[in-house]
């Protein structure tokens, strides 16, 4: 819930932005670039922590691997043929 309520008060965050002038906007955007690029670098930071802290990290590797190889498989692969299948009834051909 809280997630969403955050993702929301950004939307209208961004919103509010269209009112604001260009060069002001640009500068807004290019802050909010930086902040993003920092608040990542510690999340994955934290995350390495994590898993240096972790005694039997070295037998866990492929374990985790194949989990990650899988959570970016499906994925791709559904967005692939949610893509296809949506091209196909709304994309007009000339």
């Amino acid at each position: 819930m809280v997630e969403t309520l955050i993702m929301v008060l950004g939307v209208i965050a961004g919103f509010s932005l269209l009112k604001v002038k260009e060069h002001r906007r640009i500068a807004v955007v290019n802050l909010n670039n930086k902040v993003q690029l920092i608040a990542v670098a510690l999340i994955i930071f934290i995350m390495g922590i994590n898993l240096g802290s972790m005694e039997d990290f070295a037998h866990k590797m492929l374990t985790m691997g194949l989990q990650s190889l899988v959570f970016a498989i499906i994925p791709t692969v559904f967005s692939v043929i949610i893509v296809y299948i949506f091209s196909k009834l709304f994309i007009v051909k000339n």
